[in-house]
């Protein structure tokens, strides 16, 4: 006679505990958009928390009677870091999603199947992006380390959640002037050596319309390259690369395209400066 063995119940994943930390200098229809989309989630955020970056008396109202919790940006030079982590230090979740004011989530329950997902798998880290190919699938589950991180394709503060003492305990540093997520997730990998969930989706669409498919900024992308060049991947300033730099922009040249010709020039003559000097740049929005 067979005996039957009763399985215990499996327990269920608990709920993230977070608050959203929100970057932002306008009060824009998108911005509710993105608020209410995360009040609308399965488990919504404790609070929300913007950064205020704009210096206006009447912004930061308009902030407050979105029902935000509104920290102010100090009087002095912009710093994307600090931004973040002035989020951070005034959040009291166990949990902090940090997520643009461009980010627009569409699924309910993005947030919860995330954060489960991602404790399934043994993580503490999860992030969200928009596909980056056409014909990729509607949902892609990646599992990142430091084996398969080559200096762009890690954490993403569009929107990620990250465990709150992990960013006290090392906040984004700010002398990165640009790629700050990137250079954390390098800091992760080699100090904590545990892997990221990556999870592209979607259900998340960034709708900043000054970045995106159509529109492109020279001086962004130079600034992400040279910064994930000397505090990321510094594989990236090597000479070969430069002269690879070098040679797409003669080719640029040749099809008489010479807005990429110079960028690629500047690439190459900034990575090479950086070769024997750190580059300073200004943390900025664009």
């Amino acid at each position: 006679m067979s005996q039957v063995v009763e399985m215990p119940d499996q327990e269920p994943t608990p709920s993230p505990r977070y608050a959203a930390v929100i970057r932002a200098y306008q009060c824009t229809p998108l911005l509710v958009e993105v608020m209410e989309a995360l009040r609308r989630q399965s488990v919504p955020p404790e609070r929300l928390i913007i950064v205020d970056s704009s210096r206006d008396p009447a912004i930061s109202s308009q902030f407050e009677e979105l029902g935000a919790d509104v920290v102010t940006y100090p009087a002095e030079e912009f710093n994307f870091s600090k931004a973040i982590n002035l989020g951070v230090a005034a959040n009291d979740q166990p949990l902090t999603l940090i997520i643009s004011s461009h980010m627009l989530i569409h699924a309910p329950d993005l947030i919860a199947k995330g954060w489960e997902a991602a404790l399934n798998g043994g993580m503490e880290i999860v992030y969200w992006r928009h596909p980056p190919h056409r014909d990729a699938p509607h949902e892609c589950h990646h599992v990142m380390t430091r084996r398969n991180f080559d200096g762009k394709n890690g954490l993403s503060n569009t929107m990620a959640m990250i465990p709150t003492q992990l960013l006290r305990e090392r906040p984004f540093r700010e002398e990165v002037f640009s790629a700050e997520d990137q250079e954390w997730t390098r800091y992760y990998f080699a100090s904590h050596r545990r892997a990221m969930l990556r999870i592209d989706t979607r259900d998340v669409g960034y709708n900043n319309p000054n970045h995106n498919a159509q529109t492109w900024s020279e001086t962004k992308l130079l600034r992400e390259e040279l910064a994930i060049g000397y505090f990321v991947n510094r594989r990236l300033l090597l000479p070969d690369r430069i002269i690879m730099r070098f040679l797409r922009g003669v080719l640029a040249t040749l099809r008489r395209r010479p807005d990429k010709a110079r960028m690629h020039f500047g690439f190459a003559w900034a990575m090479t400066k950086a070769n024997f000097k750190q580059p300073n740049a200004k943390s900025r929005y664009f």
